[in-house]
């Protein structure tokens, strides 16, 4: 498949890798109104551990195109210093801060943030066609 595009983001406390992944649909890319899915790596599954074979073959990709499904896959990186995420892990248990399992988290923001710009990129490719 070849829509899989990288999504660029700003590191900051919350382990966020430089880049993560996003597959834009056919139907999509295209001009089509989609939903939107983010799908969350396990640790050491990242792209500096095993590239974009999280994205590419848990099987996101072909149930995304049938069902026209825009993917996001953000992306965290292992880290030993503050604050430390040595195995490439999302904030399941408070390593960046103490509302690390709520929406003012730094990732849960970081995602919201990513969902709210392929929104506001689809609906101007909507509207153009």
């Amino acid at each position: 498949l070849s829509n899989k595009k990288s999504i660029t983001t700003r590191r900051s406390s919350a382990s966020f890798d430089d880049e993560g992944f996003i597959y834009f649909p056919s139907a999509c890319a295209n001009g089509k109104r989609c939903s939107i899915h983010v799908a969350l790596h396990g640790c050491q599954q990242g792209k500096h551990a095993a590239g974009d074979v999280f994205a590419t073959k848990a099987g996101y990709l072909e149930v995304a195109e049938l069902n026209d499904i825009i993917m996001i896959f953000p992306q965290v990186r292992k880290s030993l210093m503050l604050p430390t995420n040595p195995m490439g892990c999302w904030d399941w248990w408070g390593y960046s801060e103490v509302y690390y399992a709520t929406q003012k988290a730094p990732q849960m923001r970081g995602i919201k943030s990513m969902i709210d710009t392929v929104q506001t990129i689809t609906k101007v490719f909507s509207e153009t066609e």
